[in-house]
């Protein structure tokens, strides 16, 4: 018997990058992914055994093609301070568009859910990791403040990449003109790449040197 088309499993997971946003890991169901893939649900079964190998590989997908991304954009031979720049401004725009998800999966650990914690467990030291290099680089060179890394650390990543999430708290309430903006005016000045890059150029002259 012949082994089906791998194309069943991009179906299949396309499907699942589509529902995780709105089900998160925990009300995931074998069978809506199946249904929303229009594949049999036997065919499910057969690519991936379980729920917990179905959603380890798709999120693992989406948190790859970001990475390959800014593990890219933050290397190279560029300024230390320059790559700094260019991760947190990767990392905003990954929240921004998987702030739903994001959401999702914040909820999912909280409440215990083993795959979620296992992803977060696995895959937020990486680009985190990095992160933290470049701001030790940015220090010794002075360019930036010689603060406690975790107090540059929580600054940086709560004035850049948590607007994002903010705002998909803000979606998901249904907020009526928050700020007194509707939301497409609220996404242009909060965060639009735009605004992304404001912020970011803001954290970063927050914890400047000051020049002697």
């Amino acid at each position: 018997m012949s082994r089906p088309s791998r194309n069943t499993d991009a179906l299949l997971i396309q499907a699942g990058r589509k529902l995780l946003p709105e089900t998160g890991v925990s009300g995931l169901t074998l069978r809506r992914v199946a249904a929303a893939a229009k594949v049999n649900l036997g065919m499910f079964h057969y690519h991936f055994g379980s729920k917990r190998e179905f959603a380890r590989r798709v999120l693992q997908e989406i948190y790859e093609d970001f990475f390959k991304n800014f593990s890219m954009e933050s290397g190279g031979m560029a300024p230390a301070r320059q790559r700094l720049r260019q991760a947190l401004v990767i990392l905003s725009r990954f929240a921004r568009d998987n702030r739903k998800l994001l959401l999702a999966i914040v909820r999912d650990v909280l409440e215990g859910d083993a795959e979620a914690t296992e992803f977060a467990k696995a895959n937020i030291p990486r680009h985190v990791g990095i992160i933290t290099g470049l701001v030790q680089e940015c220090q010794r060179q002075g360019e930036l403040r010689g603060i406690p890394l975790p107090l540059a650390l929580s600054f940086l990543l709560g004035a850049t990449a948590m607007p994002n999430v903010a705002m998909g708290i803000i979606e998901k309430a249904a907020a009526k003109r928050p700020f007194g903006l509707t939301l497409p005016e609220l996404f242009s000045v909060f965060i639009s790449d735009k605004a992304i890059a404001a912020r970011v150029d803001m954290a970063l002259a927050a914890l400047a040197r000051e020049a002697p």
